[in-house]
Order: structure tokens, then C-alpha cells, then sequence
């Protein structure tokens, strides 16, 4: 079975298709499609995560490492990467993301 999840950037206008698939000795296979070239070039050297590391801290965490020296700070899409591999992985039930399929970000406007 594969987990597949997008991520559409609404403020920049692109959008990125994640799959991941669960190999052997728990390794996560990736396979990251997307309009963005910084995402395409992040999608080409970040091709898999162990189990064991889905759950490290930002800071040391493959995929944000991978991505920081291509993407900015602010792209949605290397924890969306984890969110995929977290339930490929079946650390987030797929249960759960049936009954609230989206995450958002919403901007609330500007208050003093």
C-alpha cells in the first residue's frame, strides 16, 4: 500500500504530490512531484527515511536537513514529507485523517 498526500501553496501558487511507501527494514521510498524546482531538486536527493527517524527533532531530522539547504523556512511542504511518511508508517491513523483530511493554515488578518 502507498500514502499519498498534497500540498497545494496557495501563497507561492504551487502544488506538490507525496507518496510514500513503506520498503524493507523500514525504510520510507518517497517520491516527491511538484511545480516548485526547489521542491523538484529537494524531491531528487530525498528519496527515503527510516522508520527511526521520522520521529527526531526538527534539527536533526533527514528531511528537514535535506530541505533546509533548498527550500525557505517557511514552505509547507518537508512536514507534509513527514506527515506522509508518519502514516505510511501508521504512526498517524489513517482513521483519523479520514474524518479531517486537511490540515490548515489560515490566515486570521491583522489585530492590535
Amino acid at each position: 500500500m502507498t500514502t499519498v498526500f498534497t500540498v497545494d501553496s496557495g501563497r507561492c501558487g504551487h502544488k506538490t504530490r507525496i507518496v510514500a511507501e513503506l520498503g524493507q527494514g523500514g525504510m520510507i521510498k518517497l517520491d516527491i512531484a511538484s511545480t516548485c524546482t526547489n521542491i523538484k531538486r529537494f524531491g531528487e536527493r530525498f528519496k527515503e527515511i527510516s522508520i527511526r527517524d521520522l520521529a527526531k527533532p526538527i534539527l536533526v531530522n533527514p528531511a528537514y536537513i535535506a530541505a533546509s539547504g533548498t527550500v525557505g523556512p517557511e514552505c509547507m511542504v518537508p512536514p507534509a514529507v513527514i506527515n506522509t511518511s508518519w502514516t505510511e508508517a501508521g504512526m498517524i491513523a489513517r482513521s483519523l485523517l479520514k474524518q479531517y483530511p486537511t490540515q490548515v493554515l489560515r490566515y486570521e488578518g491583522d489585530q492590535r
